[in-house]
């Protein structure tokens, strides 16, 4: 999906919603793997400097996209087939991709694990995952993400851990979307919640500085990352 072709992630009318939640999650799963394939090069190339560093991220990356799918298989989807019976064929077709991505996961694992020694391998998955990856969300911000523009509040967190995990989520899908973004989704959030922000986005911007060598990450309206 070209920038140009990518739903912005406000309505309409400038409002933020739980569509502008999820496609900041694509922006940052988008993001993360054209990172991942600029770092692989440097590591190739001899520059080893930051190996552990990315072993950690990739367990991350597929922490985050394995929860990703899973949100959607098990609370999303089934949802969405009851009240949408036409949208069964997509909605069957996002869950095979699923199958399909987790096993490439798996493998990214044993070949993140071997990156001293050789990164030909993890080049090669991150290229798969991201030949897989892009028409799969490309799919979903064509027939998903309009059903929820209209939901624009997000749930209070059940208690004091889920704040802190939904505050790390948010700090990751943030980094590189522009600010006047993300100032209409932080003012749907609960206060608990936005309390928490700051910190988040802080530590989260030493983790990129730690892994990528920088913290910047562009600014984008659309779920097509800057870099």
């Amino acid at each position: 999906m070209t920038k140009a072709a990518a739903p912005n992630f406000l309505n309409g009318d400038g409002s933020a919603s739980m569509a502008t939640a999820l496609m900041m999650s694509h922006h940052g799963l988008r993001r993360d793997l054209a990172q991942f394939a600029l770092a692989l090069t440097r590591v190739a190339n001899g520059d080893r400097a930051r190996v552990a560093a990315l072993q950690e991220e990739w367990r991350n990356y597929h922490l985050t996209l394995h929860g990703h799918h899973e949100a959607e298989d098990q609370r999303m989807f089934p949802h969405m087939r009851a009240e949408h019976p036409e949208l069964a064929q997509i909605i069957d077709g996002l869950g095979a991709d699923h199958r399909r991505i987790d096993p490439l996961l798996e493998r990214g694992d044993r070949a993140f694990a071997a990156l001293e020694r050789d990164a030909g391998e993890a080049i090669e998955i991150v290229a798969e995952l991201s030949a897989l990856l892009e028409p799969h969300l490309a799919t979903e911000e064509t027939h998903i993400i309009p059903l929820i523009r209209g939901a624009n509040s997000f749930p209070p967190p059940a208690n004091e851990e889920e704040a802190r995990m939904y505050a790390e989520g948010f700090a990751w899908s943030s980094h590189g979307v522009a600010p006047d973004v993300l100032e209409r989704v932080y003012a749907m959030l609960p206060a608990e919640l936005a309390a928490k922000l700051p910190a988040a986005r802080a530590a989260f911007e030493q983790r990129c500085k730690n892994v990528w060598g920088t913290p910047v990450a562009g600014a984008t309206r659309t779920s097509i990352p800057d870099l």
